[in-house]
């Protein structure tokens, strides 16, 4: 299967739980694979491909850079999507995305679930392709005056945060591989707008869908210039 086709299909079955500030401090959201597809369906809608790329699960990256040889980034991912989003049958399922809906989940308890997803457009003839997904917490430390919070995955070796019980003085740290800290900031109670924990859904295993991707897309020559997209969440400089 040509990368066009894989890489539309993969799309349309990526999540995009969008959150915005606003919550109680220390709030736990949750979301779920039918809200996500809706805004996934949003995301894709606006060509926002850094949003798609977002909406992978660390070990869906993880494996397409093993894969590669070499990190594979949003501007990899970007590059793909630019240079075949003139397919016409990337165009169609464009104008059809709308129709993907989520028709059964079954949900297991390692925080995963496998997801059958069907196409009403008339290029795929009412296919159903059944994925996995997976969820993973993170929290997000809202600032005052600022537009976008910093964030991690709970228990991440590379970014963390906490909050001195007496002072409620929150410090975001980075550390290496070796868990020294690289960088870190403290905010005062003051300046904290919100702290809260979330669950986001990830698409995180295609079956064969994801094999014929990595092929395709960890080929030196599917790599082309692209500007690289910021993402909508932020981590420490």
């Amino acid at each position: 299967m040509r990368l066009t086709i894989v890489l539309a299909l993969v799309l349309a079955l990526l999540v995009l739980p969008l959150v915005t500030p606003g919550a109680a401090d220390g709030a736990t959201i949750k979301g779920t694979p039918e809200q996500a597809i809706t805004r996934m369906k949003a995301a894709f809608a606006k060509k926002d491909h850094g949003a798609e790329w977002e909406t992978l699960s660390p070990g869906f990256k993880k494996r397409l850079s093993r894969k590669a040889g070499r990190n594979v980034d949003v501007g990899d991912y970007v590059a793909a999507r630019n240079a075949h989003r003139r397919d016409p049958r990337v165009a169609e399922l464009q104008q059809w995305m709308h129709t993907a809906r989520a028709t059964d989940i079954k949900y297991d308890n390692r925080g995963k679930a496998k997801v059958t997803i069907r196409f009403g457009a008339p290029l795929l003839l009412g296919k159903s392709v059944t994925v996995s997904m997976i969820h993973h917490e993170l929290w997000e430390l809202w600032i005052k005056g600022e537009k976008q919070p910093y964030w991690g995955f709970k228990g991440s070796k590379t970014i963390r945060v906490f909050r001195h019980p007496k002072t409620n003085v929150h410090t975001v740290q980075t550390m290496d591989a070796k868990g020294k800290v690289t960088w870190q900031k403290k905010f005062p109670a003051a300046k904290v707008r919100a702290y809260r924990t979330l669950t986001r859904w990830y698409f995180h295993d295609f079956g064969d869908y994801e094999r014929q991707f990595m092929n395709a897309a960890t080929k030196s020559d599917n790599r082309i210039p692209a500007p690289r997209t910021r993402p909508r969440t932020r981590q420490p400089k």
